[in-house]
C-alpha cells in the first residue's frame, strides 16, 4: 500500500468541482487500504474537508507577506513541508505554489500537479483597462497590487507545469491551460483524468413518469452568472407559455441566488420554480427529477452531469465547439444519446430539446438507460485512482 500526501490550501467538498475531486479521490485510496495525508493552510478546518482516516496536516500562512508575493509564500510552505514531507512514496499538490513547493523538497517531475482553473486566467484583461476602471488612489494601488500578483502567479504556474506531472480533469481544461501558457503537449507528463461517481449512490429511481405527468427538471450548482442558471428559467417560461406542464428545481446556493430569485418573480413563474438551496442527500434530488439542465458558459469538468446520468437522467448542456464557451460538457453528453448539447446559449434552442423529450416518454426512457449505462462503464473512482497511479 501507498503513502500519498496530497498538497491544497484549500479543503472542503462543497467548495467547488476540485475539492469534490480531491475529497472523492481521498476517499477512494482510503477504500483501497493506502494511507493519505492532507496538507492545507486553512485557519478553521470545514466539516466536509476530508473523509473519515485521512490526516489533516494545517501548514502556517504568512500573513504578513504582502498578498501578491507568491515567492515568499513558496519559501514559507518549503520550509514547513522540508518537515513533514518525508516518507512519502507519492505527492499530488493542487495548487501552484504548493506544487513548486513541494518540488524543491523532492525534485522535479516527481510532483503530480492536478490542474484546474489557472490563477492567472482571471487577470486577461489588460492592465490599461483595470486603471479605467479605478477610482482614487487607493483603488490604483489595489489595481497594480493585483497586476503584480497575476504577472507573478503565470510564470509561477507555467514553471509549476514544466517541473512536473501533470493531471487534467478534462481535454477541454487541458487545452485551455496549455495555450493560455504557451507550452505544447508533452505526453509523457500530461495525463487526462476524469472524475468518477459512486454509482451506488447516485442511482435511477425505481418508477418512471409517464408522458402526462409534469417535466420535472433539475440543476445542481453554485448560483453564480457563469453557471447560466438564467437561460434555464427563460426556457421553463416558454414552456409554460405552451402550457406544458413543468418544474424546475433548482439545488444550490452563491451570489447569485437573489438575481436569479428575481427574474422569476418578473416572469411571473414561481409557482413552477423551486429554489432548495444546498443539500446533502443530492442524490435523492435527482431521482425526484426527469431531465438535468447546466447550461454553464465555464466549466472545467462537471462532476454533477455524472450524477445526474448515474441518476438515470438524460444531460442538457452547451457544447463548445463554437469555441466561445470554456466547457467540457461535450466529453460526457452524447448528442441524441443520452441528452443534448446546444449549439449557443439560446433559451430557445433549449426548449426545443425540452419540449421534444416532454412530447416522447419513450426517448427519455431510452436517453435515461445510456446516461446510466455511460456512467457506470466510463466514470468510476476506481478507474480515476488507476490513471492518477499511471502517472
Amino acid at each position: 500500500m501507498a503513502k500519498i500526501a496530497i498538497l491544497y490550501e484549500l479543503l472542503g467538498r462543497s467548495r467547488g468541482g476540485i475539492e469534490a475531486y480531491i475529497y472523492h479521490v481521498t476517499e477512494e485510496l482510503l477504500k483501497q487500504g493506502h494511507h493519505v495525508t492532507l496538507f492545507n493552510v486553512q485557519d478553521i478546518t470545514p466539516f466536509d474537508a476530508a473523509p473519515k482516516g485521512a490526516e489533516i496536516i494545517t501548514l502556517k500562512q504568512n500573513k504578513k507577506v504582502p498578498f501578491f508575493n507568491f515567492y515568499s509564500k513558496i519559501f514559507s510552505l518549503r520550509s514547513q513541508l522540508k518537515k513533514n514531507l518525508t516518507g512519502f512514496d507519492l505527492v499530488w499538490a493542487r495548487s501552484f505554489t504548493m506544487a513548486l513547493a513541494a518540488i524543491k523538497i523532492v525534485g522535479k517531475n516527481n510532483v503530480v500537479y492536478i490542474n484546474a482553473a489557472p490563477f492567472s486566467f482571471y487577470g486577461q484583461t489588460t492592465f490599461k483597462e483595470k486603471l479605467r476602471n479605478t477610482k482614487g488612489f487607493i483603488s490604483v494601488l489595489r489595481t497594480i497590487s493585483w497586476e503584480i500578483s497575476i504577472i507573478s502567479a503565470y510564470k509561477l504556474e507555467r514553471r509549476a507545469i514544466l517541473n512536473s506531472k501533470n493531471v487534467f480533469l478534462s481535454k477541454a481544461r487541458m487545452e485551455e491551460t496549455l495555450s493560455f501558457f504557451k507550452l505544447n503537449k508533452n505526453s509523457s507528463k500530461i495525463l487526462i483524468v476524469p472524475p468518477g461517481v459512486n454509482t451506488q449512490r447516485f442511482k435511477p429511481k425505481d418508477t418512471y413518469n409517464s408522458i402526462d405527468n409534469t417535466l420535472n427538471l433539475i440543476t445542481v450548482s453554485r448560483l453564480v452568472p457563469d453557471k447560466n442558471i438564467q437561460c434555464v428559467i427563460l426556457a421553463v417560461k416558454k414552456l409554460n407559455s405552451f402550457s406544458i406542464p413543468v418544474k424546475l428545481t433548482i439545488v444550490g446556493e452563491g451570489p447569485y441566488d437573489q438575481s436569479l430569485k428575481n427574474l422569476v418573480l418578473e416572469l411571473g413563474i414561481n409557482r413552477i420554480v423551486e429554489f432548495v438551496g444546498r443539500q446533502e442527500n443530492v442524490e435523492e434530488w435527482y431521482q425526484r427529477n426527469d431531465l438535468f439542465i447546466l447550461p454553464s458558459l465555464y466549466e472545467g469538468f462537471g462532476s454533477v452531469y455524472i450524477e445526474a446520468m448515474s441518476s438515470g437522467l438524460p444531460c442538457i448542456a452547451i457544447s463548445n465547439k463554437s469555441g466561445k464557451y470554456s466547457v467540457a460538457a461535450d466529453e460526457i453528453i452524447d448528442q441524441g444519446i443520452n441528452g443534448y448539447l446546444m449549439s449557443e446559449n439560446d433559451p430557445d434552442e433549449l426548449f426545443c430539446y425540452l419540449e421534444k423529450l416532454y412530447r416522447s416518454s419513450e426517448l427519455r426512457f431510452e436517453y435515461s438507460k445510456n446516461a446510466r449505462l455511460k456512467a457506470e462503464t466510463q466514470y468510476c473512482w476506481e478507474n480515476t485512482i488507476i490513471q492518477l497511479f499511471k502517472i
